[in-house]
């Protein structure tokens, strides 16, 4: 999630410095930067989905595994938006680098539409974060009853 972040500034910074890393253009670094960020949001969703189907299925037996399945979706509830969005928001921002190249009237868009989209991926890198804590929380009250 950290590469995301970084790999953006970077890949933002190119487009308004116009310099180049490891020989690449800002549209080439883009072009990466979209790719690594697209799989690691992805993998994300996946570990949200894996472990909330793998811990609703060892909730079945558990005394609170209402309760528990219960946080686990509001869980859920609060990050899925989140990742969606800025998937929605970089993706967008990698599309609209095309009328930027190709000189269109709402090029001037990619700038603000930049700030917007890293000031979201921030504030969803913190619900991301907090989540993970919140599920592993679970977790550790499920391991503490099997014992």
């Amino acid at each position: 999630m950290v590469i995301n972040y970084i790999n953006l500034l970077l890949c933002g910074s190119m487009g308004y410095f116009h310099f180049r890393i490891f020989s690449a253009n800002h549209a080439q670094f883009a072009l990466f930067t979209i790719l690594v960020f697209i799989t690691t949001e992805t993998l994300v969703m996946y570990f949200f989905i894996a472990t909330g189907k793998s811990i609703k299925s060892l909730l079945k037996d558990h005394k609170n595994g209402k309760q528990l399945w219960e946080k686990i979706k509001l869980i859920k509830k609060d990050v899925f938006p989140h990742i969606m969005l800025t998937i929605l928001l970089i993706g967008g921002l990698f599309i609209h680098g095309g009328a930027v190249d190709n000189r269109l009237p709402i090029a001037w868009l990619h700038g603000p539409l930049f700030i917007i989209a890293i000031l979201h991926h921030s504030w969803s890198l913190i619900v991301k974060n907090h989540s993970f804590r919140n599920q592993i929380e679970i977790v550790s009250e499920m391991s503490k009853e099997i014992k």
